[in-house]
């Protein structure tokens, strides 16, 4: 019988340390003789009045001024230093799982930050906002980001106490020439209105932030002029925009971060120059975007309360209501995805929390690693213990030795991981496709890892601290320790979450790269290979048919073809279609989009049924060619034939499907294709697509196709891309996320294999004589290598069976993000536990082999 704990623990808490010994003394023995007089609960709550009764000044310890044992922490650290330096081996792979565990937190909470900071980079980033619209069907509501120019003239002349500044831009946003002389650059640029410069901030290196009044003027990036002028003094100068029109260098601005909405622009012009300023007030056409700045004091939900419905005097009344709302410039980048309505979770913020807690996994792996390796040590540190609780160290004392040692291993595994930071930093940039920089120099960086080594050597250190300082004395000396049980069994349980860890995240990387290939592979519906594609000019404009003729001519191209968009998007969608007799419009939003006659013959286009467009058949304006998917929406069953009234925006006509084609995969290739609507024409269109003959070796076609450029339209520069090559960016995303999958399963494998590597190395050194007996005896290589390599297998093997359900849960809760995805495969899971078992045994199996091939007689010496 002893007294109660609790009361024990509590006494020594606050009592004086001078008072402990002879005070636990005095109760104690008085607790005995209670026990003796009358009931064990008598006496333990006797024990506990005698306690409170010592709650006295003269009794507490003073905790205001804790004291610091400087000698005493001297002492930890040399004799922490010392075993580190004694124990070379398990030293290395504690420092280095570490350092691993913690340049990947680091990497990944510089990625996070990066993303969090998104646009942070404006003044007035609070009162910045985009203004969106809502459709509101029967069935569904629809989130949009186009809207008329009317609205963005409303806005300014009957809401300026909301709105200090509003700026215009086109909806389509694309790559421009510019050229100066015989110079080419093919960059990104944004025609706005001018109050954009005052929405933005643009921190002018030189020139002014009024420039874009003129519509004459440009205003580039810092990078830019230094790209095209050198050393040379850019203001004043003249570039030429898409050999149509000549612009003055008015303004250079410093480079937008690369995580800011508009970070890829190469320069600013104005909107003028394509539209007339002076009279955008149309309500019939969605092709701007629409920012603005709040005046101060106005929150965003009071203005768009206010601004919602200005649309309704400009609509009819059987029309589908739309509504307006703003949308802080805080959400553009993490928060800027609806459904039905309503705001749900972006898929880059599931990336950012599954990095997020794939780098508190990896340190976790590496803390287990520590934890693991210390405490497998314990009959070698046992006596050590013994000597220090018997020459009168308490149990915390051993405890911060303990400690100590943590935590000279976490400060250096962090020394080692801002090199392993600084060295590789460039090359998880290009991995992540970011621009992040060293940011030696924020004391948020230095206080974060500082603050997450500590949290690592507490984290790392305190299980083997509580657990090593918990040994008898006597026991520990004698050699007579039976900590084996309960501590081989956690240890064992840290090796499963370790390694289920590992195998979730190989089966998560072999999914992703599985779901990026099935996408690559999906029927575009137009043969992609050695189809050239280029922005025309005025000039191109003027000499289209001429130019089409000798590329034809030439002998090395099979057609040439144009349309108002490019091949890769979904640009210029429309509604306010229906059926001749029906009173409603059809409820399907069309990619409507102009082409040349020749198009289908110069994409290859899959036709189902119908024809194609023919330039013989004279003019087919009245004419459109639909995809599958526009069929179905339309509800038709024999589609050939069928006329359609056309919406407002087509002036009503009515239209005639003459052609049915497989769907083209315009937008997200992981997504439903949109419903496609083609419109035939002879008009000027902006884009130009031209097929080289099979058989002809590229680099022939493409020299081909740039002397008939230069004989034909002189003046227009031949920047081209390839369809296919186009269509891969489509999966820069989605790759770059496979790519860190990737790279951190890798480096949780590997984390996890240094561990296993030196309790596997322990294991073998506590059995080195039972191995040398065995050996004498006639065990064979083999039967010793599967004696030590059973029990790692067993362990493995249970993580294997608890990642599975794990991984299938997460796999297809991620999968249902794409419309169009894999099937979740069963030899996924095979693949990704067969290799972590692979990996596994090649670790241990070094060490076990290595003393099965030791002599016997060797390890059977006396010491």
């Amino acid at each position: 019988m002893k007294p109660p704990k609790s009361a024990v623990r509590f006494l020594i808490f606050f009592l004086k340390q001078e008072l402990q010994e002879e005070v636990l003394g005095d109760l104690e023995e008085q607790f005995h003789l209670n026990v003796k007089r009358g009931s064990l609960l008598k006496a333990k709550f006797k024990y506990w009045l005698q306690v409170l009764n010592y709650l006295r000044p003269f009794a507490v310890k003073n905790f205001s001024t804790p004291q610091i044992y400087t000698p005493m922490i001297k002492h930890n650290f040399k004799v922490s230093y010392r075993t580190l330096l004694k124990n070379k081996m398990y030293s290395l792979i504690n420092i280095g799982g570490l350092a691993i565990g913690l340049t990947v937190s680091l990497f990944i909470g510089l990625w996070i930050h990066d993303e969090y900071s998104y646009n942070q980079n404006h003044e007035h980033y609070d009162q910045i906002v985009q203004v969106m619209r809502k459709d509101i069907t029967p069935d569904q509501i629809y989130v949009n980001t186009s809207l008329t120019g009317g609205i963005g003239v409303e806005l300014a002349e009957k809401y300026p106490n909301y709105f200090k500044h509003i700026a215009m831009t086109f909806f389509r946003s694309e790559s421009q020439l510019l050229i100066k002389e015989e110079n080419i650059y093919k960059e990104m640029g944004y025609f706005f209105q001018s109050d954009i410069t005052h929405i933005l901030t643009l921190e002018m290196v030189e020139g002014t932030r009024e420039a874009l009044q003129n519509p004459s003027n440009i205003i580039i990036s810092e990078s830019l002029a230094e790209k095209i002028f050198g050393n040379k003094r850019a203001i004043g100068e003249t570039l030429s925009l898409n050999s149509d029109t000549e612009l003055i260098v008015q303004g250079i601005y410093e480079d937008l971060p690369d995580n800011s909405t508009f970070g890829d622009a190469g320069f600013f012009a104005s909107q003028a120059l394509f539209y007339n300023e002076q009279n955008p007030y149309v309500w019939d056409n969605y092709n701007m975007r629409i920012y603005a700045q709040l005046q101060p004091n106005i929150d965003v939900s009071e203005a768009s309360s206010v601004i919602k419905d200005l649309m309704v005097p400009y609509r009819d009344v059987d029309d589908d209501p739309r509504e307006l709302f703003l949308l802080p410039m805080k959400d553009w980048y993490l928060n800027s995805e609806f459904a039905n309505g309503v705001r749900v979770t972006s898929q880059q913020v599931e990336f950012i929390r599954l990095f997020g807690i794939i780098g508190i996994f990896i340190l976790l792996i590496a803390c287990i690693n520590f934890m693991n390796l210390n405490t497998a040590q314990f009959q070698k540190r046992g006596k050590e213990v013994g000597v220090r609780k018997t020459m009168g160290s308490l149990r915390g004392q051993v405890a911060s030795q303990f400690l100590m040692e943590s935590f000279l291993y976490s400060i250096g595994a962090f020394i080692i991981s801002l090199l392993l930071l600084y060295l590789f930093l460039p090359s998880f940039n290009d991995f992540a496709g970011k621009e992040i920089g060293f940011e030696w120099k924020n004391p948020l960086f230095w206080a974060s890892g500082i603050g997450l080594s500590l949290l690592v050597a507490v984290l790392a250190g305190s299980y083997p601290a509580i657990f090593l300082s918990s040994f008898n004395p006597i026991e520990a000396i004698k050699g007579k320790l039976n900590k084996g049980g309960k501590s081989e069994r956690f240890r064992q349980i840290l090796v499963v979450f370790q390694f289920t860890i590992s195998i979730v995240l190989i089966i998560g990387t072999i999914t992703i790269h599985q779901q990026i290939n099935y996408a690559k592979d999906r029927p575009v519906g137009y043969q992609q290979d050695r189809l050239v594609t280029l922005t025309g000019s005025s000039e191109l404009y003027r000499n289209r048919d001429v130019l089409r003729m000798e590329l034809i001519n030439s002998g090395v191209i099979e057609d040439v073809a144009f349309a108002n968009y490019p091949l890769n998007n979904t640009l210029g969608n429309n509604d306010g279609f229906r059926l001749p007799g029906a009173m409603n419009d059809l409820p399907v939003t069309f990619n409507t989009v102009f082409v040349s006659p020749e198009y289908g013959e110069t994409t290859k286009w899959e036709l189902v049924e119908g024809r194609s467009f023919s330039r013989e058949r004279g003019d087919e304006s009245s004419s459109i060619i639909v995809s599958e998917s526009a069929v179905e929406g339309m509800g038709l069953d024999n589609p050939i034939g069928q006329e359609i009234i056309a919406s407002s925006s087509f002036n009503g006509d009515r239209l005639t499907i003459i052609g049915v084609v497989k769907d083209m995969i315009k937008g997200s290739p992981f997504q439903k294709p949109v419903p496609l609507m083609l419109f035939s024409t002879t008009n000027p269109l902006r884009y130009m697509f031209i097929r080289i003959k099979p058989g002809i070796p590229l680099s022939n076609g493409i020299a081909e196709i740039r002397e008939t450029f230069k004989e034909v339209v002189p003046s227009h520069p031949f920047e081209y891309d390839f369809a296919d090559d186009q269509y891969l960016t489509k999966f820069r995303s989605e790759e770059r996320i496979g790519t860190l999958a990737t790279l951190f399963s890798g480096l949780a494998i590997l984390i996890s294999c240094l561990g296993l590597f030196g309790l596997s190395a322990f294991m073998v050194t506590q059995r080195i004589k039972e191995i040398g007996i065995r050996k004498v005896l006639g065990a064979s290589i083999v039967n010793l290598w599967l004696l030590l390599s059973k029990d790692f297998g067993r362990l493995v093997v249970s993580a294997c069976l608890i990642a599975i359900p794990i991984s299938y849960y997460y796999i297809e809760k991620w999968l249902q993000n794409y419309e169009y995805h894999i099937p979740i495969y069963w030899w996924m899971f095979v693949i990704g536990i067969a290799s972590c078992i692979l990996v596994t045994m090649l670790t241990v199996s070094y060490h076990s082999i290595k003393a099965s091939l030791a002599n016997p007689v060797e390890s059977l010496k006396s010491e």
